[in-house]
């Protein structure tokens, strides 16, 4: 009897000592997060989108590894509304920030402060746009320059001390996520890093001076130029003609064709540049062997105009705007191509599910995490980007963008109250968006369901009845 006891005593505390072990032996495999934010790069501004003429070797070289999402978009495509949506996986008009340099609102959650009470370190590297400071965002190591400026002699604020170095802003914040990379690498504590590039964005005096040697690695001659530089912008809203992507894409000389490619090629060299120095992180991240538990995200923050309908610069509701580029590497990940329209709102709450951490309600974005991981399904049908701030004069608007159409609310006024003008393009048939379909009595029923889109996003995000 006695031995019996002993026996069952023993059994009692081999299943106590392993049932303790498992959530420790969960918590040591809780993936690594890499997510990396470029600026103002557009969709086709990438080798692995496509574009033979641009030089991107190391970013080609990763995303082929990965998934690359080929219908990626932002929710709004301005700087500070992007970074903050992808932080919080929820829509401006939600989160607070609708204008360059806004505030989070007081009570937003960011993916790193989730992360973070989930027992992850966390940091963030580059370009910061929000008037809410990193370390009141959730992140314990932080190394940042606010907003745009110089490329060089930038002022940088590095763990609360500020410094100016000469070298390039991309190159010193790639040195600094190395430098945490190689930290984080030797702890017993998944981490995630949030790497922000300045580039390709203008400097502060809004030039592209990419040096002379990346400069030579191009043609201008044999840069593209939009076939729908010279458009009239007759169907299309009266304030296009007076908006900043029109009255300053005149300063830069467009819709001349030369003026376009001069552009186009300072454009890709900085893009080229950019590549360059993310190089150095990846070749960090494969040498610190961190490839086997770690999740990199590489995508940009908003697209970029180059001369399409005769404008430069962002903000607007066409598809150079908001469409981006997207890949995604990791463990188990099986290299390959997917059609989803994917948000940078969906960011938080597919990087949440692969921490395993629960998501909340208040969350607008989806998880990607099932494609990720080989799943075979439809995230959604259409979405709705959200162009309410005022940037450059526009006004205010609410787009319906589906895999096949893309319709284009204009208002009066922040009360979205009154419409000014309605747009309806065909994106199969007309990838340019200069055939304004909203009159065809044909596309009726196409606009009756697009507008449900709408009228429930004023409903359920906006508050409005």
């Amino acid at each position: 009897m006695n031995k019996i006891l002993s026996f069952l005593a023993i059994l009692l505390l081999a299943l106590l000592f392993f049932s303790f072990k498992v959530p420790e032996k969960e918590s040591k495999n809780q993936p690594n997060i890499i997510f990396i934010y470029s600026d103002d790069q557009r969709q086709d501004a990438t080798g692995f989108n496509g574009n033979e003429i641009i030089i991107t070797p190391e970013l080609d070289r990763f995303a082929q590894e990965g998934i690359r999402f080929l219908n990626a978009n932002v929710v709004f495509a301005l700087c500070s509304p992007s970074r903050a949506a992808l932080l919080t996986g929820r829509y401006g008009s939600a989160n607070g920030v609708l204008h360059l340099n806004s505030d989070l609102n007081e009570n937003e959650i960011t993916i790193a402060s989730y992360l973070k009470e989930a027992g992850y370190n966390t940091a963030m590297s580059g370009k910061w746009h929000l008037g809410t400071k990193p370390e009141e965002a959730g992140f314990d190591f932080y190394c940042y320059f606010k907003g745009n400026g110089a490329y060089y002699g930038r002022s940088i604020f590095d763990m609360g001390k500020k410094v100016n170095p000469e070298i390039h802003c991309d190159e010193y914040c790639v040195n600094r996520s190395i430098d945490f990379l190689k930290d984080a690498a030797s702890k017993d504590q998944p981490f995630f890093l949030f790497h922000n590039t300045q580039l390709p964005h203008m400097n502060g005096k809004l030039i592209w001076n990419a040096k002379q040697e990346t400069l030579d690695k191009y043609k201008q001659e044999e840069m593209p130029v939009s076939t729908t530089r010279l458009d009239n912008l007759n169907n299309k809203p009266d304030y296009l003609k007076t908006v900043r992507n029109c009255t300053k894409s005149k300063d830069y000389g467009y819709p001349d064709s030369v003026a376009i490619q001069k552009h186009t090629k300072e454009y890709y060299s900085v893009i080229t540049e950019m590549d360059d120095a993310l190089g150095r992180l990846f070749k960090t991240i494969e040498e610190l062997d961190l490839m086997e538990n770690t999740y990199i995200f590489f995508m940009s923050d908003n697209g970029w105009m180059l001369g399409e309908h005769g404008f430069t610069s962002k903000v607007l509701p066409y598809q150079p705007c908001s469409s981006v580029p997207l890949f995604v590497v990791g463990p188990d990940i099986k290299p390959g191509l997917n059609n989803n329209l994917v948000l940078n709102i969906d960011m938080a709450p597919t990087i949440m599910e692969l921490a395993g951490i629960e998501s909340s309600s208040a969350i607008h974005g989806k998880s990607i995490a099932g494609i990720l991981s080989g799943e075979k399904l439809s995230i959604r049908d259409a979405f709705v980007y959200e162009g309410l701030g005022n940037y450059g004069g526009t006004l205010p608007n609410l787009t319906v963008v589906s895999k096949e159409y893309r319709y284009i609310v204009t208002y009066e006024d922040e009360s979205l109250k009154k419409v000014v003008f309605r747009e309806l393009y065909n994106q199969q048939y007309d990838v340019d968006e200069m055939d304004n379909l909203i009159e065809k009595s044909s596309y009726k029923k196409v606009i009756k369901e697009l507008q449900k889109w709408i009228d429930k996003h004023k409903e359920e995000v906006l508050g409005i009845q």
